[in-house]
């Protein structure tokens, strides 16, 4: 048993299937992103120890503006609906990944 924790703790199938999913997020939002903003998008590791995480964005101040909207200027978000499309996807394939990591035949681990 403690072998399959072992194994299931070991990160990298499951920070590859972030880094992957990330990559098509950030395509997404370089796609809608207007003009030079596209250009800037950009994905950084965010991980620490265990813990995986990927951020996505711009260091570009007018990024949150364009995404958010001004008072004197609607929003056109071009980060979040690629995001928000790609969700139920991301948390499926990451429960495959650790369901799959648990059902690893006795001598498989």
């Amino acid at each position: 048993m403690q072998r399959k924790f072992a194994k299931a703790a070991e990160p990298e199938a499951i920070k590859d299937a972030l880094r992957n999913e990330a990559e098509a997020i950030a395509t997404e939002a370089r796609a809608r992103a207007p003009g030079k903003l596209a250009g800037t998008v950009e994905i950084v590791d965010e991980s620490r120890g265990l813990k995986l995480a990927y951020a996505i964005g711009t260091a570009d101040p007018a990024g949150r503006f364009v995404e958010l909207g001004t008072v004197r200027r609607p929003a056109t978000p071009w980060l979040w609906p690629g995001f928000r499309a790609r969700s139920p996807g991301i948390k499926h394939r990451l429960a495959k990944l650790i369901a799959a990591a648990f059902k690893t035949g006795r001598g498989a681990v």
